[in-house]
């Protein structure tokens, strides 16, 4: 062996080394992301809420663009954030970091100004968000994009209240149950059952550019939820999954409600089990996943009237 058969050797082990650090920082970020969530998930305006999370990165990457995140906020409501930034692996998620620190950000204003007021403005905290993220990416010449759905719940006169700031994202999915069956399944998505889904447009700098002062304007809707519903968070690596060599069809939207339905009363983490098994079940392959894939499910406890 040469001395430049060694150099390369040498070059090989380190980015093998390298590699292997970053996947176990990665795992372990998303870990302590999950046991942070689940804490406050667990003393959920002092209720212990049942739910299931999810994630699987695109085939071949490290590291993953989708993002979720349940903070309290200082009046004791909640936010829950729910994103994927446009492609995947480091890219992705360098821009997913910076979307948590706008967050982070944000919400440490509205912590001190609401100590003032006793008011947070809702649409002025999503607006500020969005804004410094976008401040962020320009600095750093990102061309990419965030695709955001921002949802506060408030729990009033133990009424659940979700308020949503979509961003471009995939509304949740809502299945009503009665006794241990359907009542009725709510695709936030479309335009039903005296339901609008609102959006406003992607998280990017290019799309700043482009509407100016509109493109901070992030239309709210409002939705109420019954005694026991489930509400079902995913990604577009879930709908659009297919299997390139068959027929090329995505999994989409009625599998999704079909695995909810067909396994109503188990408990939400083995029902998201059971999404992304069926999932890789109908792409055939494993490298055959192009997108990370993450899902939420929450049971809501039961209210009272």
């Amino acid at each position: 062996m040469n001395n430049d058969d060694i150099v390369i050797n040498d070059m090989i082990r380190e980015k093998l080394k390298q590699y292997e650090i970053l996947t176990v920082e990665a795992n372990n970020l998303r870990e302590k992301d999950k046991i942070l969530v689940k804490s406050l998930f667990q003393n959920f305006y002092s209720k212990n809420l049942n739910f299931g999370i999810g994630f699987q990165r695109a085939y071949g990457s490290i590291l993953s663009g989708d993002f979720f995140d349940l903070v309290k906020l200082p009046d004791g409501n909640y936010l829950f954030i729910f994103a994927d930034m446009s492609g995947h692996g480091i890219p992705a998620y360098a821009n997913l970091v910076r979307l948590r620190s706008a967050i982070t950000i944000s919400i440490s204003e509205v912590n001190k100004t609401y100590k003032q007021t006793k008011i947070i403005d809702t649409d002025l905290l999503i607006k500020d968000i969005s804004e410094k993220f976008t401040d962020i990416m320009d600095e750093a010449s990102s061309r990419d994009f965030a695709s955001v759905i921002f949802t506060f719940i408030f729990n009033i006169d133990d009424r659940f209240y979700l308020k949503f700031y979509n961003r471009s994202m995939l509304f949740p999915i809502i299945v009503r149950k009665y006794q241990n069956q359907v009542v009725e399944v709510f695709n936030l998505n479309k335009d039903e059952k005296g339901w609008s889904p609102l959006r406003g447009n992607l998280l990017s700098g290019d799309v700043r550019q482009l509407l100016g002062d509109r493109y901070l304007v992030t239309p709210p809707c409002e939705f109420i939820l019954c005694e026991g519903d489930s509400i079902l968070y995913y990604s577009d690596g879930i709908l659009e999954a297919c299997n390139r060599e068959n027929s090329g069809q995505e999994f989409g939207e009625d599998r999704i409600i079909q695995v909810l339905v067909e396994n109503l009363n188990l408990m939400p983490q083995v029902i998201v089990h059971e999404l992304l098994n069926k999932v890789y079940n109908y792409i055939g392959k494993p490298e055959q996943q192009r997108d990370d894939m993450t899902a939420v499910l929450i049971d809501f406890p039961p209210v009272r009237y």
